[in-house]
């Protein structure tokens, strides 16, 4: 019986010794590169031309100009870091309206205050975070309350105590701002 367990172990290793060595393949032949093809020589332009070409592209990158000052900018999405009132640090994201409420707003007011400034919001949601997770972790970040505001934007608050829900002091202050026309006011 030994010796039938030690043969079919024997022949299970030389059989996966075979399967395991690697065996040589050819190279990929290498393509060749097309050669590149000839450039003309430019034509030279005649003075009268030349003004010509000039005028129409001086035209075109006002154009380019005009439109790219016309569209939003690539920063406008961009958060912007800043440092808040007791301490806090957070990020304004978008553009401020002109006359937008949240214009009034600093970063690391709470629920109540901001209430008070900027009025009642359309939806709320909460949710807990990876922080609310690390061992015997008591600082702010555990919580996260986000108020929708429909074309104005959303505000997140940071929270720690456990209690998320607005109108609760539980110390949560406002962590970020996303200033959006398009909100619709609800998750």
């Amino acid at each position: 019986m030994k010796k039938l367990i030690g043969l079919a172990v024997l022949s299970t290793l030389l059989v996966g010794c075979e399967t395991m060595q690697k065996k040589e393949e050819a190279p990929a032949p290498v393509a060749a590169k097309p050669a590149p093809e000839p450039v003309a020589p430019a034509k030279k332009l005649s003075a009268k031309e030349q003004a010509a070409k000039d005028a129409a592209d001086k035209k075109a990158a006002a154009a380019a100009a005009s439109k790219k000052s016309a569209a939003p900018t690539a920063d406008a999405g961009k958060p912007q870091e800043v440092k808040g009132i007791n301490g806090w640090s957070g990020q304004i994201i978008g553009t401020p309206a002109p006359k937008s409420k949240f214009n009034n707003l600093k970063i690391g007011m709470g629920f109540n205050e901001v209430i008070s400034v900027v009025g009642k919001p359309t939806d709320t949601s909460s949710h807990i975070t990876g922080k609310a997770w690390i061992p015997f972790y008591f600082g702010s970040g555990r919580y996260e309350t986000v108020f929708y505001y429909k074309g104005l934007g959303r505000l997140t608050f940071a929270g720690g105590a456990g209690a998320y829900t607005y109108g609760v002091n539980d110390n949560s202050g406002l962590t970020i701002i996303e200033h959006d026309k398009t909100e619709r006011g609800f998750q």
